[in-house]
């Protein structure tokens, strides 16, 4: 029998499934975590070839189109190796924290019995791995060092992390296999997220860009794969938070559309630009709030969170640019408007929610050279590295210093952690304006 999900504890605790009636309380993806009964991991076993994700996926890797801003990072983007200009003194700073926070985590959060990594400092809980959503930052993190730094031993270090992100995939799960939240997770009534699988996919696309690595674009098509034969609604539409199909999901919505995307990017499948139209479409009907003008949490909650928002820009100005439909761009420019207004200069939900929403308001700099976003992301990395540190040097509190609520974080996560952390490394990316 599989362990109650903590995850939808805190949901039940917070009266997060009451409906419309819940409002602004609740804070969607602020579950912590999901546990469930596993073996330890046995050393990886080689993942055969994925099925190609749609006949016209091309066999090798895309020819890399034209970059549509200046920014040498940007570069990186089309053909899926990282930049390999020296970085600036900006960049390398932002570097140094990033590899210090990993180190930290390898340090504080590695298990060796286990061989892999906790969810929390000290976690002697039966089964006490990190979930998909809890270490999620620390993979993006790894990404981005080795984009900004391509060295043969940042490459091997995320070639290691990755082999271990394999291991989420539940073969078990049906119609097709995709990513269960616990390492080792192999039943098909495993109750597993559609928001996860879109970020543990992006995260994969993103180790693809990293690397090179056909490998991990393999790896990315099974979580859409997955997705759209497990977590589309076929009847009215939207996508299901989990498989237990609670409600339509703004977060599954924005990794889900943003992962579909940037395979799109990659691979110029049909099937992969298919379900990002299909998503976006519903997005910007049933899943758009005209009181707020930004898309909604939930199917039961309308508050626009930022983490929500800027995958969505992003995916809408990347669209505009790689299929040219100049609609897309005009209304990312008024979402990106929105949005900057909406959720202010200096951020405090948390820092694994505001993470995310800074790294593709980065990406969307990269794309378009608006340095508004750059310096948005570089002054909440100023809070994020001189307060948000414990008595430890653990970035284990809100960029504002103050503890985090416990909807958001228990004591000691890995989550928060690696998430001031991978801002840190996208930082180093991306080259300052000039």
């Amino acid at each position: 029998m599989r362990k109650p999900s903590l995850r939808q504890a805190t949901l039940r605790a917070a009266g997060c499934l009451a409906g419309a009636a819940l409002g602004a309380a609740w804070l969607p993806g602020a579950a912590l975590a999901v546990r469930a009964p596993v073996t330890p991991l046995a050393p990886a076993t080689p993942l055969a070839p994925a099925a190609p994700l749609a006949p016209d996926t091309p066999s090798a890797p895309a020819t890399p189109s034209a970059p549509a801003t200046p920014l040498a990072a940007d570069a990186a983007l089309a053909g899926g190796r990282a930049p390999t200009a020296s970085l600036s003194a900006v960049q390398q700073r932002y570097l140094a924290l990033a590899q210090a926070g990993v180190a930290q985590a390898e340090q504080r959060w590695r298990n060796p019995h286990l061989g892999w990594y906790d969810e929390r400092l000290n976690d002697h809980e039966r089964y006490p791995l990190a979930t998909i959503w809890g270490i999620v930052p620390l993979f993006e993190s790894l990404d981005a060092i080795a984009v900004a730094e391509p060295t043969a031993a940042n490459r091997r270090a995320l070639a290691r992390f990755a082999a271990g992100a394999e291991r989420y995939l539940n073969r078990g799960l049906r119609p097709l296999p995709g990513y269960s939240p616990y390492p080792g997770d192999r039943e098909a009534d495993t109750e597993t997220w559609f928001d996860d699988n879109g970020w543990w996919g992006v995260a994969f696309v993103e180790a693809y860009r990293a690397t090179g690595a056909r490998r991990y674009l393999a790896d990315a098509q099974r979580a859409l794969r997955y997705i759209a034969a497990a977590g589309w609604d076929p009847g009215p539409g939207g996508i299901w938070w989990d498989t237990d199909h609670p409600f339509k999901s703004g977060p599954a919505l924005a990794a889900d559309t943003l992962l579909a995307t940037l395979l799109y990017q990659q691979t110029h499948s049909s099937f992969a630009l298919a379900q990002a139209r299909k998503y976006l479409a519903w997005a910007n009907t049933a899943g758009f709030s005209a009181a707020s003008g930004l898309y909604v949490d939930s199917s039961v909650n309308s508050t626009p969170v930022d983490y929500i928002e800027a995958p969505l820009i992003y995916a809408q100005a990347l669209l505009c640019r790689l299929a040219g439909a100049p609609v897309e761009c005009e209304r990312a420019q008024a979402l990106k408007a929105t949005a900057l207004e909406r959720f202010g200069y200096l951020l405090d939900f948390s820092p694994q929610y505001d993470a995310i929403y800074l790294q593709w308001m980065l990406a969307l700099y990269a794309l378009e050279g608006d340095s508004t976003l750059y310096l948005l992301a570089a002054d909440n990395a100023r809070d994020a590295q001189t307060r948000a540190a414990n008595g430890e040097g653990l970035y284990l509190l809100s960029w504002n210093g103050e503890a985090l609520p416990a909807i958001d974080a228990q004591p000691g996560m890995l989550q928060t952690q690696a998430a001031t952390t991978s801002l840190f490394a996208w930082l180093a990316v991306y080259p300052p304006p000039a």
